[in-house]
């Protein structure tokens, strides 16, 4: 019988193969994939990914907002904040998650596979935040 610990790496390490990522610290990919929702019906789990998703949006914020100083050194600042708010913004941050398959790697609590939560725009884009301050941790830049 599988436990619900191999279930989670089963996961986990599928969707880091598929999209070629290598992680010195698995436990954190596993992470970024927790929603609360599952942390309240799995005890045996640590965390949800709610700092990660903190980490990753500040990490997104820095990283957008010096490639676009770096490629458009002539444009205002005001323009530059809107495209970076473009490209951060929650809706772009679900389709890149849309494009990966973030959802089918999102561990979720009972309601919100009812809800179809790994489809919901707002918990896609936090997931991937949460990849993203992930990657940070474990990789750095």
């Amino acid at each position: 019988m599988t436990s619900q610990s191999d279930r989670e790496e089963d996961i986990t390490t599928e969707f880091a193969r598929q999209v070629g990522l290598k992680f010195n610290n698995p436990g954190l990919l596993r992470r970024a994939f927790t929603h609360r929702s599952y942390l309240n019906e799995h005890r045996e789990t640590l965390e949800d990914n709610e700092r990660l998703e903190f980490l990753g949006d500040a990490v997104l914020d820095f990283l957008v907002g010096a490639w676009l100083f770096n490629h458009f050194p002539e444009m205002a600042e005001g323009n530059l904040t809107r495209m970076r708010a473009a490209l951060v913004g929650n809706q772009q941050l679900a389709e890149f998650a849309r494009q990966l398959n973030l959802g089918q790697a999102m561990l979720l609590g009972k309601g919100e596979i009812d809800n179809k939560g790994n489809e919901r725009s707002g918990l896609l884009g936090s997931t991937f935040e949460a990849l993203i301050g992930a990657i940070y941790i474990d990789r750095g830049m």
